[in-house]
């Protein structure tokens, strides 16, 4: 299963709300087979079947996505300035349940998404998986401020359901404060350089590395969307190998893992 890197809070009989939710989508994408041995009073062998795209494996360098790995990528579709029926898609997003898409409140700040896409692959070409909606609602974190680097997240609510498929479906909210992983992946459109122009037209994917905070602390001490240093709450995640990072165009999408045994 595809996590999320962000802790939930507890649901009903003591149960984080991100495990229920978690468990019941698993179910949607699997199925219980059963094979009878032959032997003399026999006992069914019982078996799961994922019906999902393979995981993908760890990363060594930035490259192109494949079809399918990332279901729960979403792209904020934001009007084209003198065509308002064309979108450029310059903040990313993570589908988490049938109506809501996770991302970031910096995405907001200036001009509002109006359309949020799912199943999008590649934005010069149109497929039957890809399907658009329009957003019913928007709720940023309330200790949120504009060009600073804390609280920056959001939550988008869909104008109707999503019907999840092999290749539009949530991804699950990690729901520990332990984590046993130092590497991740980033998913997103964004720029392919620092300074290029034009958004990724695929989808792309680049594995980066956990950082002791105090590292980041460091690099941006001063810095004026850091006034208060690094919180708790933030992770310090990039490579040292040059060219390998998110970009413009990235914003809001997201920070992943896969878990063990990898399944879906």
């Amino acid at each position: 299963a595809w996590f999320l890197l962000l802790i939930n809070q507890h649901g009903v009989q003591g149960q984080r709300l991100a495990v229920q939710k978690c468990a019941e989508y698993a179910k949607i994408i699997t199925k219980t087979q059963a094979l009878i041995p032959l032997t003399i009073n026999p006992k069914p062998i019982t078996y799961k079947i994922y019906n999902c795209t393979n995981v993908v494996q760890l990363i060594v360098g930035g490259e192109q996505a494949k079809f399918g790995e990332f279901p729960h990528h979403a792209l904020l579709g934001y009007p084209r300035e003198g065509n308002p029926n064309e979108y450029d898609f310059r903040c990313g997003g993570s589908l988490i349940s049938d109506r809501h898409i996770l991302t970031a409140a910096h995405c907001f700040s200036e001009d509002d998404p109006k359309v949020v896409r799912l199943g999008e692959y590649d934005t010069t070409f149109e497929s039957e998986d890809e399907v658009q909606f329009g957003i019913a609602g928007v709720r940023k974190h309330p200790n949120y401020l504009n060009q600073r680097s804390y609280n920056d997240i959001a939550l988008v609510k869909l104008d109707r359901q999503v019907w999840f498929t092999k290749n539009v479906r949530p991804a699950c909210l990690w729901d520990s404060e332990y984590r046993n992983m130092t590497s991740y992946i980033a998913t997103g459109f964004g720029h392919n350089e620092t300074v290029g122009i034009a958004l990724s037209t695929t989808m792309m994917k680049v594995q980066l590395d956990e950082f002791p905070v105090n590292d980041c602390a460091q690099a941006f001490l001063g810095h004026k969307r850091f006034k208060n240093g690094i919180h708790d709450g933030q992770m310090c995640v990039g490579s040292i190998v040059g060219g390998k990072d998110t970009c413009q165009g990235d914003s809001g999408g997201p920070l992943q893992t896969v878990t063990n045994p990898k399944t879906c």
